[in-house]
């Protein structure tokens, strides 16, 4: 087994062989150096690039982009400088790269059948995540239970969905459930994470205000992308004393498109 990098880069190469039992050496070369990294299936016991030894060698190799590889099967090292599953290191690598799926706010997420999560360097915030993964669950729920930042949620979910521990199940932008918060001296429009909105424009096209659906009531009320809101929508508090509204409750938006009615 033998070629390069032009279609699956050693990340993917590796991922292969150690999932699929096999052991060996892997051989690269590339106009920077060459190297090794030997395989007992999903574990890895031996690498090096140049005079990198260790997890040092094995990172340079994962994050390579260009280069040739040799597989040979059976072959063993007498040294062992690495003694843990390959795995370990994927996420590493993949948030090295910045080499992720592109996960929107309302596409369903949930663990993967040949998921390896407990293998791989997660904080204990991303790990934290997957508590909340035994059903299917929109990225921007899954932001809202977590607690975390809903563009963090999006990049950990794009790099475990690079490696095949998470399945997605894309869904076009839709009403999103979002809890009221205030803040005083806004201008009067409704503020909405910028994620959301980039979502909803990619898929519906240019739109100025939005509809809230509040105890059985619709609103129109201009809107404003604003960062990092994750699943609030903030108003001011006049905005709040004028609509009737109250700060904490749930609110169903989706865009108000031209033509269209509530």
């Amino acid at each position: 087994m033998e070629g390069t990098f032009e279609l699956l880069g050693p990340l993917d190469l590796l991922q292969l062989i150690a999932r699929g039992g096999r052991q060996g050496s892997f051989q690269v070369i590339s106009q920077n150096g060459k190297g090794q990294v030997f395989l007992h299936g999903p574990l890895v016991s031996h690498a090096y690039w140049g005079v990198l030894e260790g997890e040092e060698g094995l990172m340079e190799i994962l994050t390579l982009r260009q280069g040739r590889f040799r597989f040979v099967q059976g072959a063993e090292s007498e040294k062992r400088t690495i003694d843990k599953r390959l795995d370990y290191y994927l996420f590493r690598a993949v948030r090295q790269l910045d080499d992720r799926v592109e996960v929107g706010p309302f596409d369903l997420v949930g663990l993967s059948s040949n998921s390896s999560i407990g293998h791989l360097t997660l904080s204990p915030k991303e790990l934290s995540l997957f508590t909340h993964l035994s059903k299917k669950i929109s990225a921007l729920e899954l932001s809202a239970k977590s607690g975390q930042p809903l563009h963090k949620v999006l990049t950990i979910l794009g790099h475990l969905a690079r490696l095949g521990s998470v399945e997605l199940e894309r869904r076009a932008p839709r009403t999103a459930k979002l809890t009221l918060s205030i803040q005083d001296d806004l201008p009067p429009f409704a503020h909405v994470d910028a994620l959301l909105i980039r979502a909803w424009l990619s898929h519906f096209g240019r739109f100025d205000s939005v509809y809230l659906r509040s105890n059985g009531r619709t609103l129109t009320l201009g809107v404003r992308a604003t960062e990092n809101l994750g699943d609030k929508l903030m108003l001011s508090t006049e905005q709040l004393i004028l609509h009737g509204l109250t700060a904490g409750e749930e609110l169903l938006v989706w865009p108000a498109l031209p033509g269209s009615q509530p």
